[in-house]
């Protein structure tokens, strides 16, 4: 039972949320917002008292899948969902991350191998290996060291299968492969703006279920590594986040 002379957007919640299958389709990034507005236009009319076209009603369900995909939120809190709503409609600036082109970069790379090079003794030793083995070599790789663990990340080809496999008979390091890796890159070094956005990352792949691999960050970069056949829809999740209008 719905309200009677509601606002478009109340009505498209309302029914959105009263429905599981949409509300999930929503919630995964997978609904066709068209085809339900098509399937709902009957009940918008019933709850609005007018008449109301189909591109009204998408509009109204991309502002609602907004809310629930882009700020990270559960479509089963209800309260959050109508803060947030309130929040886009004040005009007040959300705590989630709101970047242009000119502020940062994403980049999707493919075929990434993850080499956990254990607890070794020496970091420099793992460097210097590093250094000297790729030479003249076109061979780009992250290097992360943490008290625990030593590892690198590098993309999977025919050089860096050559260096990988002398580094890790000498490391007994152990190779993951299948993997993807998104680097997120700000132009200007802000720790706290990394921090904000790691956690909206963090927030929105949770939501969708989303396993990640590993991740590491600096003052100006994010690096995320994830399966690779998640790699596109984690893309296209994140540039909804990050570059979000």
């Amino acid at each position: 039972m719905y309200i009677r002379d509601a606002s478009v957007p109340q009505a498209v919640k309302e029914i959105i949320l009263s429905n599981d299958l949409y509300s999930k389709a929503i919630e995964s990034g997978i609904a066709n917002y068209t085809a339900i507005a098509n399937k709902i236009q009957t009940e918008v009319e019933n709850a609005t008292g007018t008449k109301v076209n189909i591109g009204t009603i998408v509009v109204a369900i991309k502002r609602l899948a907004d809310i629930i995909i882009v700020n990270g939120v559960d479509s089963s809190d209800v309260h959050v969902l109508d803060d947030k709503e309130k929040m886009n409609q004040s005009g007040k600036p959300n705590h989630g991350p709101s970047l242009s082109a000119q502020d940062a970069r994403m980049k999707l790379t493919g075929s990434i191998i993850d080499i956990d090079l254990g607890n070794q003794n020496s970091f420099k030793v793992v460097s210097d290996m590093l250094n000297d083995l790729s030479g003249s070599d076109l061979f780009e790789y992250n290097l992360v060291r943490t008290a625990e663990k030593i590892r690198i990340v590098t993309e999977d080809m025919l050089n860096s299968r050559k260096i990988i496999a002398s580094l890790t008979a000498d490391c007994h390091g152990k190779v993951t492969e299948g993997l993807s890796k998104i680097t997120v890159t700000l132009f200007n070094e802000d720790i706290n703006g990394i921090r904000k956005l790691l956690f909206s990352i963090f927030n929105v792949l949770g939501n969708h279920k989303i396993t990640i691999h590993n991740v590491f960050f600096t003052s100006n970069e994010i690096v995320i590594i994830i399966e690779r056949n998640q790699a596109i829809r984690v893309y296209d999740l994140l540039q909804n986040l990050i570059f979000k209008q």
